[in-house]
């Protein structure tokens, strides 16, 4: 059991300086670092969105028609929150670094722990990082692989439409929105959970959480949060073996480019214009299309992440001295 589920040098860190609390306590403070993290996020993507409507033809027009009100204006908000452009995607990506941000300044500044304990690790940082995309990429690539033999996805070919800079911006994006995520559900509530009970649990509760905060995306289903609940298996059993924060996030970041800006493919139910490639689902939901979330809705996703769990839980642990 030791051998799956022991601590690593992050753990430990934390351990020196964290008090132990209950489970309740540990969660209530996770729920609080997301509700403020959101709400910083939403407060900076209020901005380019109101500047957004304000230069709207359809707002400019009802603000000089005397005989609109502003239910016509919400009608047009609710229209772009339903539908929205890419670049609402995009900023909606960037601003997720909230989060990322409220968990860091709470551990530092509240708990007074080292940016250790959260799993940044100075030495190794960019070899750790860099395998940890390759390994994302070529995660969902045989994800991709294992649906498209089914015949529930047809690869259309290349798009032509796409846009590179938004690619790459999309690429920027992704990598800031991984991190941010892993930093709230690994680096703060994993190690904190692991501190104050023991590591399975802090596994299973950390997961958990981390598949109920994707549990309001469009087109979300019981398999979706099952394939979501094992990615977060998945990314703490990786945490532990590596004893750094860096390759998951890496992985993370990569699985969703991968899924959205290279394949096609709804990210979590959010549809992306910008791909390499063009891909459609035959069929409205199947067992592994994924429907209206996307791919991660099926079992091409559980089978991959299954194996990936296995692979990593027999994983040499990595010498934490490195660090």
């Amino acid at each position: 059991m030791k051998r799956f589920f022991g601590t690593n040098a992050a753990i430990e860190s934390a351990r020196a300086s964290l008090i132990k609390r209950n489970i309740f306590s540990v969660s209530a403070i996770f729920l609080l670092i997301y509700f403020l993290g959101q709400l910083l996020s939403s407060l900076i993507l209020m901005i380019p969105a109101y500047i957004s409507i304000i230069l709207n033809e359809e707002t400019a027009y009802i603000l000089n028609d005397a005989s609109s009100d502003f239910s016509d204006i919400s009608e047009i908000v609710d229209k772009m929150l339903s539908n929205p452009p890419e670049w609402f995607k995009l900023a909606s990506l960037f601003t997720a670094a909230g989060c990322g941000v409220a968990a860091i300044y709470y551990c530092t500044k509240i708990e007074h722990r080292p940016m250790f304990s959260l799993g940044f690790c100075k030495k190794g940082a960019l070899p750790e990082y860099l395998i940890g995309f390759v390994i994302g990429l070529l995660m969902y690539s045989a994800a991709f692989g294992m649906v498209y033999l089914t015949g529930d996805v047809k690869l259309i070919g290349f798009n032509a439409e796409a846009s590179v800079p938004m690619i790459l911006l999309f690429l920027l994006a992704y990598i800031i929105q991984g991190a941010s995520e892993e930093i709230l559900c690994r680096g703060y509530y994993f190690v904190s959970a692991a501190v104050s009970f023991n590591v399975p649990v802090a596994v299973l509760a950390s997961s958990a959480f981390f598949a109920l905060l994707h549990i309001g995306n469009g087109g979300i289903s019981a398999l979706a949060i099952i394939n979501i609940f094992l990615f977060g298996v998945f990314a703490v059993l990786y945490f532990l073996r590596r004893g750094s924060l860096w390759g998951i996030m890496a992985i993370h970041s990569a699985w969703n480019f991968a899924q959205g800006n290279i394949w096609g493919f709804k990210v979590s139910g959010m549809p992306i214009a910008n791909s390499v490639f063009v891909t459609e689902a035959v069929g409205e939901r199947t067992l592994f299309n994924g429907g209206a979330f996307g791919t991660e809705g099926g079992l091409g996703v559980t089978a991959v992440l299954l194996l990936g769990i296995v692979a990593v839980a027999f994983m040499k642990n990595k010498n934490h001295a490195e660090y």
